[in-house]
């Protein structure tokens, strides 16, 4: 058989379900191929992304040219917008005044326009979706792992006295060592500072937790400030921080690297970090809630570690069929643990 004439076929049949034009079967068909491997799905997800840059949901017609080249060099500083070329008019006129009078009110009015230009900063924004891993390199060097699920967002530019990056989800930093200059981690439930270390922040809820590495952190939450040690994990219980010392940080920081550890773990904090990886809802038995498993996942798509669950412990995984949607790829599916 040519791979060549498979994968047109299979490009022909993605291309049909993206443009809504593609039968049941053939939704189907491709959703079982998606869900066949990790690369399949890669490949699907590089496909979506090409269809999405050729086909944009606006009209290209609509859009103002002028409106949009004024706006993109006044950002870039090549050329001013209308409000720079009415201000220049305006300095040229009071020029024209020549009144001493009028030249403190001059620079007052130039202050205020140069510093309304300068608190203006880009930001930048990374994103994952499910399933998936991110690397970034931030502009003073720090190098950030982004889990699945997850979004930084952090500018274009550190101001002098800050470098600070907003968090939803997890993320593993190592951070280029500034003490002048203090790094810090913001999230909806507690706040990171450090000056030059390694540590994993986990915010997806509000059991957010903190593990460091190396270094020293500082951690503040709703209610306290703490100062953490390399080995310790700060994690967050009815928003009260809890410290555990000397754990194993591989535990909680092993996922970068594509491993994920549960160490008896309880089943629904087990599904609590599947919900959060692979985007799907469980619904436990409640004498199953507390039951403890110990596993080791290195790249195992979420049917496999389903039937590991099966086959280590008298459970059902039954998918909610009624969850499942064929007009989307974004599955939001339930399963439903239940006891054999």
């Amino acid at each position: 058989m040519n791979p060549e004439t498979d994968n047109t076929n299979l490009n022909i049949q993605i291309t049909r379900y993206l443009a809504g034009e593609a039968s049941p079967q053939e939704i189907e068909d491709l959703l079982h191929w998606i869900e066949q491997s990790d690369d399949n799905r890669r490949y699907f997800l590089r496909q979506q992304d090409i269809w999405s840059a050729l086909n944009p949901v606006f009209d290209i017609e609509e859009i103002d040219m002028e409106k949009s080249e004024r706006s993109i060099m006044f950002k870039t500083g090549i050329k001013g917008n209308g409000f720079i070329i009415a201000f220049r008019k305006f300095v040229k006129f009071c020029s024209r005044l020549a009144a001493a009078s009028f030249l403190p009110l001059l620079a007052v009015v130039l202050y205020f326009f140069i510093q309304s230009r300068d608190s203006v900063q880009q930001m930048i924004s990374v994103k994952t979706t499910y399933g998936c891993t991110s690397q970034a390199t931030l502009p003073d060097g720090t190098d950030v792992w982004l889990n699945a699920n997850s979004t930084i967002k952090y500018p274009a530019k550190f101001k002098e006295d800050t470098r600070e990056v907003i968090l939803n989800g997890e993320a593993y930093f190592d951070v280029q060592s500034d003490k002048a200059h203090p790094f810090k981690v913001s999230t909806p439930y507690l706040s990171v500072t450090a000056t030059g270390t390694q540590f994993n922040v986990n915010a997806y809820d509000p059991s957010a937790s903190v593990t460091l590495v190396k270094g020293k952190v500082d951690v503040a939450t709703p209610f306290d400030r703490v100062s953490l040690k390399p080995g310790d994990h700060l994690a967050m219980h009815n928003g009260i921080p809890k410290v555990d010392k000397d754990i194993d940080t591989e535990k909680y920081c092993s996922w970068k690297e594509g491993v994920i550890i549960f160490d008896d773990e309880r089943l629904d904090k087990i599904c609590s970090t599947l919900h959060n990886i692979y985007g799907v809802d469980f619904e436990i038995a409640p004498e199953l809630t507390s039951r403890t498993f110990h596993m080791v996942l290195r790249g195992e798509n979420l049917q496999e570690i389903l039937h590991f669950l099966e086959m280590t412990a008298p459970v059902r995984c039954i998918p909610d069929e009624e969850s499942s949607s064929t007009d989307s790829i974004r599955i939001s599916q339930k399963i439903y643990i239940k006891s054999k």
